[in-house]
């Protein structure tokens, strides 16, 4: 080992950490994304519109195109998935629909949507399991987003720089399929938009808490399992344990989105008020 080469950071000599080739692991994982997530666009190629679409082989293209970018720049860039090891905070990942099942609630309580309490007794026992179901697929996700994009620009920038960074590219993931009508339905974008700001420091957070995939994933397989799903409606039509408006329902409805974006702010700011280690590691 040469004298400067003993005079740089540790983080320097493991080919993996070196931060001089953080653009070369960014350029293979959007490179590696948009690729893998085109391609499945092309191979399915829905009608424009089919509400349908995401049932096919396209949602699991989709939500598997981050981590494929992610094994792109951890073999060739070489670079760094952070998996972690499952702790505690795994319990934190079932805040997000707790937090939503609750504002809903309340809003039944004024009228603005109506609650079916004969299924409440079924999606309290399906919580667990429907839950860690979900996280399967929203690990395909999650190894990308939090697993390695999250450490690296976390190695780099504050946190709030950081989330503004994951937003644009969360977004800018998904607004394609909800323009396409694959995916939600387009005039709920802007209560969906709010939504994935408060998810996105949400994750932030417990991953930077628990240095591991795992709080986050948990949050998004029980979002997709219950906030996308049990707690959503079709106009009119029952559908889960509440029924009402589309723009007060589901994923896409202000009453989710709000209060998401609600527990996200609160999560930082109680992340900012304790801030021993809350940085993770790279």
């Amino acid at each position: 080992m040469s004298t400067s080469e003993m005079c740089l950071p540790a983080r320097y000599l493991d080919p993996r950490r070196d931060p001089r080739r953080d653009r070369r692991r960014l350029a293979l994982y959007a490179g590696g994304l948009i690729v893998f997530y085109v391609a499945a666009v092309a191979a399915f190629h829905p009608a424009l519109g089919d509400e349908d679409a995401l049932a096919s082989g396209l949602f699991l293209g989709v939500m598997l195109a981050p981590t494929v970018g992610a094994l792109l720049a951890y073999f060739f860039g070489p670079g760094v998935i952070q998996m972690g090891r499952p702790s505690r905070w795994i319990l934190a990942g079932f805040a997000p629909t707790l937090v939503v099942f609750l504002a809903t609630v309340l809003a039944s309580a004024t009228g603005l949507v109506d609650l079916h309490p004969d299924k409440l007794l079924a999606v309290a026992v399906a919580l667990v399991p429907l839950s860690l179901y979900g996280s399967i697929f929203g690990l395909g996700e999650e190894i990308g987003w939090r697993g390695f994009m999250w450490p690296l620009l976390r190695g780099r920038y504050t946190f709030l720089k950081s989330s503004a960074i994951t937003f644009v590219v969360w977004w800018a993931y998904h607004a394609p399929l909800v323009m396409l009508g694959w995916y939600g339905f387009g005039w709920g974008l802007p209560a969906f938009t709010v939504g994935l700001v408060g998810l996105v420091l949400f994750a932030g957070v417990v991953t930077d808490r628990s240095r591991s995939v795992w709080p986050s994933t948990v949050a998004h397989g029980s979002w997709n399992a219950f906030v996308a799903s049990y707690f959503s409606t079709n106009g009119e039509i029952h559908d889960g344990l509440f029924s009402g408006s589309r723009v007060l329902l589901g994923e896409f409805g202000w009453l989710a989105t709000g209060s998401m974006f609600l527990l996200g702010i609160v999560a930082t700011w109680w992340h900012f008020r304790q801030p021993e280690n809350r940085r993770p590691t790279r």
